[in-house]
């Protein structure tokens, strides 16, 4: 029979409505109501609970074996002396084997610990657990395997018996880290989404890569100046999309830009979009990655119809003082282009041209 878990509730004139199946399980299966699709969906087991699942099993495993290893050691008190050598000499071997079997266990779980040290937590940009954390001893009560003295091989049992422990402690610590590296892999998802990774302007809506990052020939003073951004020119009216999450922190007008959008990612980037026709975004909006958010124009210090874009990332001086600047946002295409097409904007971003 499948296990079910329900929910009765009295209706308004106090009779017993009809119970509501949150959740049952069906041959080890799981199955959980979705409220959204009005249906029951398969649970699937994450990574951390195979693992976990597993070492439970292998655990209760150990435990049922010493317990069952314990009884027959002082049942063996009660047999004649053939037999009590015969039961003595099986002890020792089960208790060898059960030694082995606990400490091939921990070494699964110093593996663990090394990938999760030297992997995981490198991924995703946390510092590796101590390893007093990770080894500390058995503590406690030291009488507590007094209980097991005074038979032939207590030594033996007390020390299976505190590496047991041991390997208790050390899943509970890894258990701990997997909860920790869950929130670190929701983090960073949240990190990929907000950092600008497309162009702010679709592929076939360009009409040319007009200028890259660096030292440029200004359009309307002639001279050379540092360009902190790239130009992707467009007609007029072209759509302007966000390169990443984030919320509007400016939807209006700045010297020298024209109408501009700023937006915050978070997660120390901002990126600006210049030279705008109208905005379709206002301050304080929360926008998503390939939202429209403005259209291409020719407002401000301008050339032509273009869009002025920058990514500016936070750097912290000497002072401590957080500031925000220009990155070259090349860098910053690696979502939406083909390594062929990001080999060329590379290039034309290269050349010396002048600024729009």
């Amino acid at each position: 029979m499948p296990k079910m878990n329900q929910i009765a509730k009295l209706d308004f004139y106090g009779k017993l409505a009809l119970p509501k199946i949150e959740s049952f399980t069906v041959a080890k299966t799981k199955y959980k109501y979705n409220p959204e699709s009005l249906s029951y969906e398969e649970v699937e087991l994450t990574i951390k609970d195979k693992i976990l699942k597993i070492s439970y099993y292998a655990i209760v495993g150990i435990v049922v074996s010493f317990i069952v290893t314990i009884f027959s050691f002082r049942g063996i008190q009660k047999s004649n002396d053939g037999e009590l050598f015969r039961q003595n000499a099986q002890l020792q071997k089960d208790l060898a084997e059960l030694k082995k079997d606990i400490e091939f266990t921990n070494k699964v779980l110093v593996h663990l610990q090394e990938t999760d040290d030297n992997i995981y937590r490198s991924i995703y940009e946390a510092e590796p657990i101590p390893s007093f954390k990770r080894d500390f001893g058995t503590g406690g009560n030291p009488k507590k395997f007094d209980k097991y003295k005074g038979f032939n091989h207590s030594e033996m049992v007390i020390e299976i018996r505190k590496k047991l422990e041991g390997v208790q402690k050390k899943m509970v610590v890894q258990s701990e880290s997997y909860d920790e590296l869950k929130k670190l892999v929701k983090r960073k998802k949240e990190m990929l989404a907000a950092i600008p990774s497309i162009q702010p302007v679709n592929n076939k809506d360009l009409t040319r890569l007009a200028s890259g990052f660096g030292m440029r020939m200004h359009p309307i003073y002639k001279i050379k100046k540092m360009h902190a951004g790239i130009d992707f020119t467009a007609d007029r009216g072209t759509e302007i999309y966000a390169t990443g999450n984030g919320v509007v922190e400016k939807a209006g007008r700045m010297s020298g830009y024209g109408k501009v959008v700023i937006i915050d990612h978070g997660f120390g980037y901002k990126s600006l979009y210049a030279h705008c026709s109208e905005h379709k975004c206002k301050a304080g909006q929360k926008v998503k990655k390939g939202e429209v958010i403005a259209l291409v124009g020719n407002t401000g210090v301008s050339a032509g119809p273009h869009v002025h874009y920058e990514v500016r990332k936070r750097q912290i001086s000497k002072s401590g003082k957080a500031t925000y600047k220009p990155v070259n946002p090349v860098n910053y295409f690696f979502n939406d282009l083909s390594p062929e097409e990001y080999e060329k904007v590379i290039e034309l971003a290269s050349r010396p041209t002048q600024s729009m």
